[in-house]
Order: C-alpha cells, then sequence, then structure tokens
C-alpha cells in the first residue's frame, strides 16, 4: 500500500528502529525488494536518484513503483532521492512520487535553506513531503571507492540543522556525520556524538545516506540515536552484481530469464538482511 513519506519515518522515530530506503534500478530490482519486505512484514521506500535518471528513466520507473506500492502488503513510500533541482522535484511530483529529497548540501546555507522551503511550499500543496540534506556527505562515486576518511569542517552543525529544520519546514534531515556515497575500501568512521547532539536538539528523522559498508555496531548506534531512514544503493547493487557473476560462471548454460531471476532473488536476499539489520522487520 502507498502510504505517506512522513508516516513510514515518524512511525520509525517514534519506535526507535530505521526503514530503509532502496534504490531500485529495474523491475526485477522493485519485485526482490517488495517481496522481502512482504516476507519480513517491514515498511520500505523506494527510491530513485537523479543521477541514475540515465540508467533507470524517472518517468518509466515511476509507473512500476507506484503499481508495486499500489499492491503490496506492506506500507510503501515512493521517493525521489538527491533532486538536484526544483525542476526535477515538480517532474517527481508530477510523476505520484509521494516524497522528494532536495540536495542543496552543497549550496551556500541561505540558498540551501532558501531553495528547499520553495520546494516545501510547491511540496505541501501537491500533498508530498520533503527531505533535505545539510552538511556535506562526501562522494566517492557510484561504484568508486572512498578511504572511510571524513573530514570534521562537513559534518553537519548542530545549530545550523535547528534553524534549518525551522526556516524549511521539512519532514526529514539527511544529516552528514562522516559517512559518505559509494564503496569504502575502509569501514567509515561516524561521529555518533555528532549525531545524538542532532537529535537531541531537534524532534525529527533524521536519514543517513551512504550507509554502504558501515559497521553493524554504528548502524545500531545510528538506528537508536535518531537515524529512522537509511539508503541502500551501493550495497544493493554489488549484492546482484555479485550474484550474476557466480551464475553466470557457475552456468554454461545462462539465459536472460534465468538471469532475471537471479536479480530478483538477490535484490530480495539483501534487502532482508538490511531490513533485520536496521530493526524494521514486524513493524508492518
Amino acid at each position: 500500500m502507498l502510504v505517506p513519506f512522513h508516516k513510514i519515518l515518524n512511525d520509525a522515530y517514534a519506535g526507535h528502529y530505521a526503514v530503509g530506503a532502496f534504490n531500485c534500478l529495474s523491475v526485477e530490482h522493485v519485485i526482490g525488494a517488495i517481496q522481502a519486505a512482504e516476507e519480513l512484514r517491514s515498511p520500505i521506500i523506494l527510491q530513485l536518484a537523479e543521477v541514475q535518471f540515465p540508467c533507470a528513466p524517472i518517468e518509466m520507473m515511476a509507473p512500476v513503483y507506484l503499481e508495486a506500492a499500489a499492491k503490496a502488503t506492506v506500507p510503501v513510500a515512493v521517493h525521489l532521492d538527491h533532486g538536484q533541482s526544483l525542476e526535477t522535484c515538480v517532474k517527481a511530483i508530477k510523476l505520484g512520487f509521494n516524497s522528494v529529497m532536495f540536495d542543496g548540501a552543497n549550496l551556500p546555507f541561505d540558498e540551501n535553506v532558501s531553495q528547499t522551503a520553495q520546494i516545501v511550499r510547491i511540496a505541501r500543496a501537491a500533498g508530498v513531503d520533503v527531505e533535505a540534506e545539510l552538511g556535506k556527505v562526501g562522494d566517492t562515486g557510484f561504484g568508486g571507492e572512498g578511504t572511510g576518511e571524513a573530514t570534521p569542517d562537513v559534518f553537519t552543525d548542530v545549530e545550523e540543522s535547528a534553524a534549518f529544520i525551522e526556516k524549511t519546514g521539512v519532514d526529514a534531515l539527511a544529516i552528514a556525520i562522516g559517512n559518505l556515497h559509494g564503496r569504502y575500501v575502509a569501514t567509515p568512521k561516524l561521529n555518533i556524538e555528532r549525531l545524538k547532539e542532532i537529535a537531541q536538539r531537534n524532534n525529527l528523522p533524521l536519514v543517513l545516506h551512504g550507509g554502504s559498508g558501515t559497521s553493524e555496531e554504528d548502524f545500531k548506534s545510528c538506528i537508536h540515536n535518531g537515524i529512522s531512514k537509511i539508503n541502500v544503493a551501493t550495497a544493493l547493487q554489488m549484492a546482484v552484481t555479485d550474484a550474476v557473476r557466480r551464475y553466470v560462471t557457475e552456468c554454461p548454460g545462462a539465459n536472460y530469464i534465468d538471469m532475471k531471476e537471479v536479480i530478483t532473488a538477490a535484490t530480495c536476499e539483501s534487502v532482508k538482511q538490511h531490513i533485520l539489520l536496521f530493526e524494521s522487520d514486524g513493524k508492518a
């Protein structure tokens, strides 16, 4: 069932668990993700980032997401991840996404506030929720590698977070606490104390981007200290790639139809692992 983004996140915030937001780039991804959520009775978020539009056009993926959400027996939100402009956010809203993320983290603070607030006003009129980002979550590049290091000057500032939330009216805030997008060659070092300070200062669900490679201990610390949504992209892509590689290597008669089933099964297994890690199983 298609459920408002804010409802899914507010329930997670109150229940001290996190909901996985999975970047699904194909029908097989979507089928596998929903299957995992239904098996474990977990809410789930299907999302697509603007940088992924070239390989998964939003106009084509939107009907797939929305149909899967409508038929699912668990709560599902359909979310634009890392929208880079007002135009992209409006496009997603028109296509039926029930939440959008505007990523103005690289803008000066006042400009980020101004553009985010404008998008919130537009989204509210359409009954759509908004996530924003403050602080700089680094990027190893989708498919690139990072060292796991982040400098303190890119962390989300506690007082700025409170001012940003008050001035924009966002439903969720993605924060930077040492997390990076992409594939790590070392385990990232998250600043859990900064997370605690931000969570204590604000009564709002917080979001962790760049979760791939994070230690189980840090995941648990994040979940129990205010993180209500965790993005999963690279880890899902890696799981599917590894499964396809094994299939092609081990099965001389590999064919396309069976490969699609391998992708669906690998997606399902990866999503289930994350649902259990995020403690959202049984919360649907």
